[in-house]
């Protein structure tokens, strides 16, 4: 969903009007399933505009699920995996901090096993009580996601995992680029002087033609972002950039 325009307050350390920005309660769970019901009845629990269900884009060849960008909560299936317990651990040794939840265990006893393994949470086949602990893995994303995410119009910046998302799709980006975009997001929706973006980006680093350096840089952030249907990064002539909120259509 796109995200609404943030709005403005003053900061009494600082002259500067700055945009409050939305700190986006979302989560993305992704589903390790061969079972194409499971994997939509997941999706049918969790369908909310807050919650995000996935699939691995690929699986590599020891038949390991390959993902693109790191979810916050990851659904393994008990029945496809006769070493599930190997295949938490690396999932565990990948992304130290994912929620890993596995469903359709054989019974109790076994809970124990895969929680030493290294899941988070573990239920029973056919067990009453999936939705609810699905909800909870996915409240629980969401309230972390919350802590460390802002937003400009459906522009997501999560400077703790350093991951940017735009209309819905995260976007890759350097660390510079990354640098630039923070920077646009801390004054926003004031211009940002070159100098400030300079000094932002660089630092204290010898490098020559900053000028032409930020709005080479500047360019390599629009395209990236030129997917956005609520904001786009404009230009203020005689002073540097500025996120500016596009009119809707019959606005």
């Amino acid at each position: 969903c796109v995200l609404p325009w943030c709005t403005r307050f003053n900061l009494s350390a600082s002259p500067v009007r700055r945009m409050d920005c939305i700190r986006p309660a979302t989560a993305s769970i992704a589903v390790i399933t061969s079972d194409a019901s499971l994997a939509k009845s997941v999706a049918d629990i969790l369908a909310d505009g807050q919650t995000q269900v996935v699939s691995p884009e690929a699986r590599t060849r020891d038949g390991q699920a390959s993902f693109l960008s790191r979810p916050d909560v990851i659904v393994l299936d008990r029945r496809d995996s006769p070493a599930i317990e190997t295949q938490i651990r690396r999932l565990r040794r990948r992304w130290p901090t994912v929620d890993i939840v596995v469903v359709n265990a054989a019974g109790e006893r076994e809970l124990g096993a895969l929680l030493d393994a290294g899941a988070d949470d573990a239920v029973v086949i056919e067990s009453s009580i999936l939705p609810a602990r699905l909800h909870a893995c996915a409240r629980r994303a969401r309230t972390l996601n919350a802590g460390a995410r802002i937003a400009v119009g459906d522009v997501v910046f999560d400077r703790e995992n350093r991951r940017v998302w735009c209309a819905g799709h995260e976007v890759e980006m350097t660390r510079r680029e990354q640098a630039l975009l923070d920077c646009l997001f801390w004054y926003a929706p004031e211009p940002v002087g070159m100098q400030t973006l300079s000094d932002y980006v660089w630092g204290d680093e010898p490098v020559t033609s900053r000028r032409g350096l930020v709005e080479v840089y500047v360019g390599y952030v629009r395209r990236k972002l030129a997917s956005s249907r609520a904001v786009a990064i404009k230009t203020v002539r005689g002073v540097g950039y500025r996120f500016e909120q596009l009119k809707t259509p019959g606005a």
